[in-house]
C-alpha cells in the first residue's frame, strides 16, 4: 500500500464530490476498498465509478450465505411460509401503531385542555393583580393626603 494512493474519507468526498454518508454506507456494505488506520477510514485515490460494486475487499466473515430452508429444497415454499409468518406480524404492528396514534392524540388533547385552563387562570390572576394594584395606589394616595389626621 502506497500512502499517496489512499485518501482520508473527507478529502475523498471533496475531491470526487461524493457525500461522506454515501462513502460510509458503501464502506459498511463493503462495496468499496478501504483501509482503517489510526481511527480513520482511508479510500483508494480513484473515482467511485471505477470501484467494483461487489464485496471485493470485505472481510470473509462479512459475506454470509442466506439461510437455507429446513426442507432442503426449493425456493417456492420459503416465500409463502415467510408471507404466512409476516402477515400476523404486520397486522399486529399496524394495530399497535393505531393504538399508539390514538393514545398520542388523546394526550395531545388533554395537554391542549390544560393549556386553555392555565391561560384562563393567568388571565384571572392578571385581573386580580390590576385590581390589587389599583386598590394599593388608592390607599397610598389617601394616606399621603391626610398624614396628620387620626
Amino acid at each position: 500500500m502506497e500512502p499517496q494512493s489512499w485518501l482520508p474519507i473527507t478529502e475523498y468526498a471533496g475531491k470526487y464530490r461524493v457525500s461522506i454518508s454515501t462513502l460510509r454506507r458503501r464502506i459498511k456494505s463493503g462495496e468499496i476498498e478501504y483501509s482503517f488506520q489510526e481511527g480513520k477510514y482511508l479510500l483508494r485515490d480513484e473515482p467511485l465509478s471505477a470501484k467494483p460494486s461487489v464485496h471485493v475487499h470485505a472481510a470473509p466473515s462479512a459475506t454470509v450465505a442466506p439461510p437455507q430452508p429446513a426442507n432442503g429444497g426449493g425456493a417456492s415454499p420459503a416465500p409463502s411460509n415467510q408471507e404466512e409468518e409476516s402477515a400476523p406480524i404486520f397486522s399486529t404492528a399496524n394495530r399497535l401503531l393505531h393504538e399508539l396514534k390514538k393514545a398520542y392524540s388523546l394526550i395531545l388533547q388533554e395537554k391542549e385542555e390544560q393549556i386553555l385552563l392555565l391561560k384562563d387562570e393567568v388571565s384571572d390572576l392578571r385581573t386580580l393583580v390590576r385590581v390589587l394594584e389599583t386598590e394599593n395606589d388608592r390607599l397610598r394616595k389617601g394616606s399621603l393626603s391626610e398624614p396628620w389626621i387620626e
